[in-house]
């Protein structure tokens, strides 16, 4: 199927002059058609002939690209998603039964094309742009894709940054994107644009004026005789090479004057008052006033156009025709054939009356029932103070765009609400909660106005939670925790001895949010403890309760507090289903849960998690549980699921470009690597980490600096690790964070010293934890001190002790620690003397490592197990091993049956990225294709 939507009609001239860019543009989609998704972006000063040029370009593309979906942007603004809608508008996908296109993540587009789509929450927006990329994806099943967009810099925000985004994933895809560009003084594009412009798959075209040959030519072709050089030269020069004016000035002339050397001085004459004003201005009052309606709601129905100049459809319906019998309307839509007319008839217009003419624009959509960003896109144009029923289309307009996932749409709208009532609260909270999403400062801000006008506390409670909530995205905490803390004490103060059932709920939601911010900075923490101390778990009955709950388990976590009290805790959060997936509350219990070692609840939540965020496309949460995720798996000794959660989230944060505001992906990864034997690559990992404040946060700077000293340690620089280990050590211990398990730094470090012969300072070390670790009081707690302890005792009293921890260990999930253990006890063993001993306790270590992968520990156990006199089982090593994180997780949805773009979807992937790591995993393990990877896997 061929399709065009909204490209505006051009002049039925040859193209002169254009010969050589017009077959860069049929060479580029010929590139395109092979799998490597490319743009090119035409850019000039008005009338330079990109729309021809583009035109010319689709005319030659007939035949060999299936689809072809074009739009124009038009200079009055545009509704969020405005040209996605037209684009896809010939496929017909807002029907009740959309075509087999919508399937799968391309669903979740339905926001974008259909406006008054029913969705239960607003719609994410990464989510709605991976839903048109996979709509995208499936055209191109039929080949070759080209998406025109004319006067892209007026393309509406939202649309404009899902090209970029389509763009960042086309390179396998049969996908050509034209765009032509405005450029000039008074142009400046988005910045969205210069950044599609600068990646690798766009080429830049500034299109020159034509040269004197050119205009010749198209003198010949017009005037049907060969003009005089002079003519032609002075033409070149009057119109600066500028076809749009080159046609103005031929219509002009054309039957008057012929292209002679005698006529030079007519052209001189005409200077550049060709455009639109010579002729605008012998129009008759009425005809004028119909040219300017046009000017304001072009494209619309006659009966619109007609009440807006203020006359009958009659009339002017005349004074159209006398517009289109001199060129300046397009001839099958009421819309002017060029953005330079339009122009022109504005700049005629006073001020004052331009503005008057807007509103009554607004007015007329408005009363009859258009949709209120239609409305609110004029509104936008307006420089006096909105009225009532305007600031009502605004905020309308705001929820539609942001129901769509539009946040910046929906934040221009109600920042131009906000100038009717600068102190309005209602309009100052609504602002701020969806810029949020994309300016958190400014947000913040708003917040910080409202809660200056609201008094009473009961008022300030929802405000303040949401200034908590996006302070997160800002590292704004510490403020919020204040003035969280404020508006708390303000609201315990007014309650009297039996608060009512929603006071009641207003400050547990209250006191749960300033345990989310105080715990999110390590210099808070401690204040949150001090204040929660004697505070009486709530039952669990309301969701407020559970999200408090669920904090309370996060905070005894980590002042490590009995596991089992937490645990219970917890469980309390997890025992009622309408628990939001993704809410703190699940959070809270999850971190509480697994350090606790009750595993199975704390991997049913985060897999709930994920699956709600795969449903929603909602890559950020999806990235971030898959982080967590991998934290449990190798939390329990399960490498392989830890290293392919880790190495995912890796994948997509810097897919996104991420990387820059997130730490736990890079973390994950690192300590994964490690375990897999790969220390340098875990650095370069670690090195991406560049979060600003980093020694600040309460988790996420404890587990980096875990990782990056156990990526020293196994490089051999066991004082650069006992570095960042002390920093650790410290770091909690200022913070007041006693959790022995969270980031057990002491256990690294107590080995290392009693590697370095340096037993008097492991035992301190091991002496400082001891307590908390019987405190917490999980097996693997007290298997982990024990050996450590065992580390720093000599003789027979040393192998007891890891004797004991093994027994502990076995019976914990900690089988990382437990092998650990094995190993250590061998090695002391054969010390000893033991060498059947030793074997026994070698070989048990190995049988666990290899179940876990972790090649780290078994790149030391079998060494020493060949030292003690045994030999290597065999399956201690297989193929399956060389697959990064990646690539087993692909390998593992390929042989389920499901399809490589399948894979793509559930994964955040491209399809290119699937198809790569197949390839890879296929060498690896050096079988054909997909009917063979089932057995090859069997051994894992």
């Amino acid at each position: 199927m061929a399709l065009r939507s909204g490209l505006r009609a051009v002049p039925a001239t040859e193209l002169a002059g254009r010969d050589w860019e017009l077959q860069l543009l049929v060479d580029r989609a010929r590139g395109a058609a092979l799998g490597e998704g490319q743009a090119v972006l035409l850019r000039g000063p008005a009338g330079i002939g990109k729309t021809k040029l583009l035109a010319a370009a689709l005319d030659e593309l007939d035949g060999v690209a299936p689809t072809v979906l074009t739009v124009g942007c038009p200079e009055s603004g545009s509704a969020a998603y405005e040209a996605v809608r037209a684009l896809f508008e010939p496929l017909r996908l807002d029907g009740d039964d959309p075509e087999e296109l919508l399937t799968g993540s391309a669903r979740l587009a339905l926001p974008a094309l259909v406006p008054e789509h029913d969705a239960a929450d607003s719609a994410d927006t990464y989510s709605v742009m991976y839903g048109l990329h996979w709509l995208t994806a499936g055209l191109t099943a039929q080949g070759l894709v080209v998406l025109a967009v004319d006067d892209v810099q007026w393309c509406d925000e939202t649309s404009l940054r899902w090209l970029g985004f389509l763009l960042r994933r086309a390179e396998n895809l049969p996908l050509l994107v034209l765009m032509t560009q405005r450029t000039g003084p008074d142009e400046a594009g988005p910045e969205v644009l210069g950044e599609i412009g600068a990646t690798l798959s766009c080429l830049t075209v500034d299109l020159s004026p034509l040269p004197a040959e050119a205009v010749a030519d198209v003198l010949r072709e017009r005037f049907g005789v060969p003009p005089d050089p002079a003519f032609a030269a002075k033409c070149a020069e009057v119109t600066g090479g500028n076809p749009f004016l080159l046609d103005r000035v031929v219509a002009r002339l054309r039957g008057q004057v012929v292209p002679d050397a005698a006529h030079v001085g007519t052209l001189e004459e005409l200077g550049r008052e060709v455009v639109a004003r010579s002729l605008l201005d012998r129009l008759p009052s009425d005809a004028f006033a119909v040219a300017r309606a046009i000017a304001v709601l072009g494209g619309e129905k006659l009966e619109t156009i007609a009440a807006l100049a203020g006359t009958q459809p009659g009339p002017a319906g005349g004074a159209v025709r006398a517009l289109r019998a001199n060129e300046l309307l397009q001839p099958d839509r009421l819309d002017y054939a060029h953005d330079l007319i339009r122009s022109a008839v504005l700049a005629a217009v006073p001020p004052a009356e331009l503005a008057a003419l807007r509103e009554r624009a607004a007015t007329l959509l408005n009363d009859s029932g258009r949709p209120t960003e239609d409305v609110a896109i004029l509104l936008l144009q307006l420089a006096s103070v909105p009225q009532p029923w305007m600031v009502n289309v605004l905020r309308d307009a705001a929820a539609a765009a942001e129901s769509r996932g539009a946040p910046a749409a929906a934040a221009r709208y109600l920042a131009r609400a906000l100038q009717a009532d600068e102190d309005s609260v209602q309009l100052l909270v609504q602002l701020a909660r969806v810029q949020g999403q994309i300016d958190p400062k400014s947000s913040l801000r708003h917040l910080e106005h409202a809660l200056d006008l609201v008094a009473d506390p009961r008022r300030r409670v929802p405000i303040v939670v949401l200034y908590a909530l996006i302070s997160l995205t800002s590292q704004n905490s510490l403020r919020a925790f204040a003035l969280v803390g404020e508006v708390l004490d303000a609201l315990e103060a007014e309650l009297g001895p039996d608060p009512s059932p929603a006071d009641k709920s207003l400050r547990t939601l209250a006191e749960s949010v300033l345990l989310i911010s105080g715990m999110d900075e390590k210099s808070t923490v401690g204040q949150v403890g001090a204040r929660f101390r004697d505070v009486v778990p709530p039952d669990g009955d309301t969701a407020e309760e559970r999200q408090l709950l669920g904090m309370l388990a996060s905070l005894g976590t980590l002042q490590g507090r009995p596991a089992a009290e937490v645990a219970a805790q917890a469980g309390q959060v997890l025992r009622i289903g309408d628990v939001a997936p993704g809410g703190w509350a699940v959070l809270g219990a999850v971190l509480a849960l697994y350090l606790a070692d009750h595993v199975g609840p704390a991997l049913g939540a985060i897999n709930e998690l994920l699956a709600h965020a795969q449903r929603r496309g909602e890559a950020w949460t999806y990235t971030l549980g898959a982080s967590t995720r991998a934290l449990i798996h190798q939390f329990t000794g399960n490498l392989p699921e830890a290293l392919a959660d880790a190495q995912f989230s890796f994948d997509v944060v810097t897919q996104e470009r991420w990387a820059p505001g997130v730490t736990m992906p890079q973390a994950a990864l690192g300590a994964m690597l490690v375990r897999q034997g790969d220390p340098v690559r875990a650095e370069e990992v670690l090195d991406t980490v560049v979060r600003p404040r980093l020694e600040n946060f309460t988790l996420e700077y404890h587990w980096f600096l875990m990782a990056r000293a156990r990526a020293r340690a196994a490089l051999g620089d066991p004082e650069g690790a006992l570095v960042y280990l002390r920093r650790c050590g410290d770091s909690l211990a200022d913070a007041g964070i006693e959790n022995p398990v969270m980031s057990p730094w002491w256990y690294d470090t107590t080995e290392l010293l009693a590697g370095l012969g340096r037993v008097s300072e492991g035992v301190a070390t091991i002496e400082a934890v001891e307590e908390a670790a019987a405190r917490w009081g999980t097996a693997r707690a007290a298997g982990m001190a024990m050996t450590a302890r065992a580390l720093v005792t000599h003789g027979d009293a040393g192998v007891e002790l890891l004797e004991e921890a093994v027994e502990l260990l076995a019976g914990s999930p900690a089988k990382l620690e437990h092998a650990k253990a094995e190993y250590l006890l061998g090695r002391r063993l054969l010390r000893r003397g033991d060498a059947e001993g030793a074997r026994e306790r070698l070989r048990r270590s190995i049988d666990l490592s290899v179940l876990s992968r972790d090649k780290q520990l078994l790149g030391l156990a079998l060494p020493a197990l060949a030292e003690a006199g045994g030999r290597m089982r065999s399956g201690t090593a297989s193929p399956a091993d060389a697959l990064s994180g990646s690539e087993r997780r692909v390998a593992e949805r390929a042989v389920e049956g499901v399809t490589n773009r399948e894979i793509a979807e559930s994964l955040f992937l491209t399809q290119r990225t699937v198809e790569l790591h197949l390839t890879s995993v296929y060498r690896k393990l050096g079988i054909k294709g997909r009917g063979e990877l089932a057995q090859a896997l069997r051994a894992w």
